[in-house]
């Protein structure tokens, strides 16, 4: 355990916790060793859980149509994926499949809500902390998408002059 406890000082989410409460958190993660290619979810599986890499890579894609699927990122060592498995229970919005021989650490709702419930302070630091990352990660997409809706734009031919804005002609 104390092995996980020290490589949790390198996952994001985890970087406010002191030695004692990365020991806790350590002690509800379980670890999976996954050979490369697996997948680990599908996009509308249950989602329960959150894991972090603890080696290899992880490929996240989004089913586009028939057999064509996007890599929308990649993870890596000390990353983390799948968090809104930990808030809602809503199904998996994308696929998670490992690209190489990787090494994963689960932490399940229950665990989470068990930390919640145990441990309010250590609970509070990491949702500090998760609520950063999904900023990020929302500010990220947002700008993929920007650039995919310019893409089309261009694609069709349609001018991206200020005159042809989708909301109207802009005040001056």
């Amino acid at each position: 355990m104390q092995l996980v406890a020290e490589f949790l000082k390198n996952v994001s989410f985890c970087q406010d916790l002191n030695e004692a409460a990365r020991s806790k958190l350590a002690e509800l993660l379980i670890s999976k060793k996954i050979s490369a290619g697996a997948v680990i979810f599908r996009e509308f599986d249950d989602s329960d859980c959150l894991y972090i890499v603890r080696s290899g890579r992880i490929i996240i894609s989004k089913h586009v149509q028939d057999q064509v699927d996007i890599v929308l990122t990649r993870f890596h060592t000390g990353d983390f994926f799948g968090e809104m498995g930990l808030f809602d229970t809503s199904p998996r919005s994308a696929t998670a499949q490992t690209e190489t021989d990787s090494v994963l650490l689960r932490l399940d709702r229950k665990a989470f809500q068990q930390i919640f419930s145990d441990e309010p302070e250590i609970a509070a630091r990491i949702c500090y902390r998760l609520v950063t990352v999904f900023i990020e990660r929302l500010r990220a997409t947002n700008d993929q998408a920007r650039e995919a809706i310019r893409w089309g734009l261009e694609a069709t031919g349609f001018s991206l002059a200020p005159e042809h804005s989708l909301f109207g002609r802009r005040s001056t």
